[in-house]
């Protein structure tokens, strides 16, 4: 005698042929959750919010001053990260991705309709010119006379200050007598560089004649001032010039950036950020957002299509080899090449899992954990049907409850599919989608993701209601043809269906209801049509239509199912 029982259930594997699959592995396998072991769908998405225009394709949860809250959003693909400062009062909040890298702060994003309202340009410039210096007074002939030069630097009304300018030229004065300093304005075209009320120009003076020495602090001034005097003695300068080497990051300068503007932007360990532009990998300062040293930058043998941060450094995902970037200081990180041939085939596959990077190449997902790399669905998709059917250059792709979730649209086909590793074997599953997924953002708080879907922002997995499971079994084969003669299932939520296949051929189709005492079979034909309704009591158990055949399917839908068996004889489901 001969049964199919299932209690256990896994995902897809379709590299496999359907007969070969182990015994939890599924052909069909939509709208599941495999933590717990058995099938249970998952719930539909809730609404969150609504965006103002139906193009817009990214979207940050934006909380500031303690209880408000707002919904950031962007027509183009934004990467934003929350200001390094522990507690900072103004909220900040730094992006790349719409044009060139820009920060804001909630009293100038949250106003009118949609947020961001304002912001600035990220970094600070150099002045454009040196300063000018005339000495008056008459020279101390008891002293010796300082060579002095001086440089200036523009601090924004946030207090980010920029690089040096040139210096001027050095020239000699002594205590008592007064330099006065012209102090142009900056002269360049960049625009959105926060110039404001409350920015500041700092005055620095050398002693020692050389314009490679250390400049200290002198004064600092009103931005809109141009004209200072200095008779500060040589022994009451301050602090020493701290932004010799803080440009700004990359940005819409294509003379000085050909690849075009950071890209990318992350956080990593004590405050530093880190993006990229063309082959460049660039570093903050700790805590200093807007100073990107030169320095800082490492090169890559590829270009960099996305980076992320993983166990012990950043993986910088290339459309050549990966890199696996480490170090504990911005001023002495090092990259090292992954013995991974797998490039990198679209940004927004690429997921940070906590400990390792997920992302979409040419030959399946690939896993980059430190300085090692693997392709995770090796020997579960061909490499044919992950091109075909798992579209990894379309898809969006998100992080939830320890899942890697995937969308994609072509043309007018919509859908998607997910990755879950949490159990000892991993599980793939596709998902039902009718409309196109534009952009998410999974909450690093509440781990919750939320997805843009036309104008809505719909919370993933956030409804009351299931979605509809389906599950279709491997094809049990037997040594010559049989016939199965009962069918049963148990599921601790009703309704729940079932199809049975003899040699490809579907032979029945049951519904199954359950009222307080019993259940109710409703039989269907393959065509959809309504054959017979049945009282069963006691359990689901049916009678199979007699089929001589060697080769076995089944398909279960519905919410939840705890076990099904196929067998030949009612002693055998009783067994099971």
């Amino acid at each position: 005698m001969s049964y199919f029982k299932r209690d256990r259930f896994s995902g897809i594997a379709p590299a496999v042929a359907p007969r070969l699959l182990s015994e939890d592995r599924a052909q069909t396998a939509q709208n599941i959750d495999f933590e717990s072991g058995k099938l249970v769908a998952i719930k539909d998405d809730s609404t969150a919010g609504s965006l103002t225009t139906s193009t817009r394709s990214s979207i940050f949860f934006y909380e500031y001053q303690s209880s408000s809250s707002a919904w950031l959003q962007w027509t183009a693909d934004v990467d934003v990260v929350r200001g390094p400062i522990p507690d900072d009062e103004h909220d900040r909040f730094y992006y790349t991705g719409d044009g060139f890298p820009k920060m804001s702060r909630y009293d100038i994003a949250i106003s009118g309709q949609v947020y961001p309202a304002a912001s600035y340009r990220l970094g600070v410039p150099a002045p454009t010119s040196a300063p000018t210096v005339s000495i008056s007074g008459t020279a101390d002939t008891s002293l010796t006379p300082n060579d002095v030069s001086y440089v200036y630097t523009f601090v924004t009304a946030y207090g980010e200050e920029g690089p040096p300018s040139a210096p001027s030229t050095v020239t000699q004065m002594t205590d008592g007598q007064t330099a006065t300093l012209s102090l142009p304005n900056y002269g360049g075209s960049l625009g959105s560089i926060n110039f404001g009320t409350g920015a500041l120009k700092r005055i620095y003076r050398s002693n020692t004649g050389s314009t490679n020495t250390q400049f200290q602090l002198v004064k600092e001034i009103n931005y809109s001032d141009t004209s200072e005097p200095d008779d500060l003695a040589a022994n009451a300068l301050g602090e020493i010039l701290p932004s010799g080497t803080w440009i700004g990051p990359p940005d819409d300068q294509t003379s000085l950036y050909p690849s075009g503007p950071l890209q990318g932007l992350i956080a990593l360990a004590q405050g530093v950020f880190a993006g990229f532009s063309g082959k460049r990998f660039c570093l903050s300062e700790p805590f200093m957002p807007h100073a990107w040293p030169i320095d800082y930058r490492i090169t890559t043998e590829d270009e960099i299509v996305a980076i992320a941060s993983t166990a012990n450094g950043v993986a910088a995902l290339t459309d050549g080899q990966p890199y696996f970037i480490t170090g504990t200081d911005p001023s002495a990180m090092t990259a090292v090449r992954i013995d991974l041939r797998q490039a990198c085939v679209n940004k927004n596959s690429v997921v940070d899992m906590g400990d390792y990077v997920l992302y979409a190449a040419p030959d399946g997902l690939c896993a980059i954990q430190s300085a090692t790399g693997q392709v995770v669905t090796r020997g579960l998709i061909s490499v044919a049907q992950w091109n075909t059917d798992f579209y990894p250059t379309l898809i969006k792709a998100f992080r939830y409850e320890g899942t890697y979730v995937a969308f994609w649209t072509s043309g007018s086909s919509h859908g998607g599919w997910v990755f879950d590793p949490r159990s000892e074997q991993t599980s793939i599953s596709t998902l039902s989608s009718s409309a196109q997924v534009k952009g998410g953002y999974t909450n690093p708080k509440t781990g919750e993701l939320y997805l843009i879907v036309g104008s809505i922002i719909k919370k993933f997995r956030g409804g009351t209601s299931n979605k509809t499971l389906t599950w279709k079994t491997k094809k049990y084969v037997t040594s010559s043809p049989i016939t199965m003669a009962w069918f049963s299932i148990d599921a601790d939520t009703y309704p729940v269906g079932a199809k049975i296949y003899a040699d490809g051929a579907l032979i029945a189709h049951y519904y199954i209801t359950k009222t307080s005492t019993n259940f109710v079979q409703t039989s269907y034909d393959s065509v959809g049509n309504v054959v017979s309704t049945t009282t069963l009591r006691g359990s689901a158990v049916m009678r199979v239509i007699a089929t001589l055949a060697q080769e076995w399917e089944v398909e279960v839908y519905g919410t939840d199912v705890n076990e099904f068996c196929l067998a030949q004889t009612m002693d055998e489901i009783r067994a099971t």
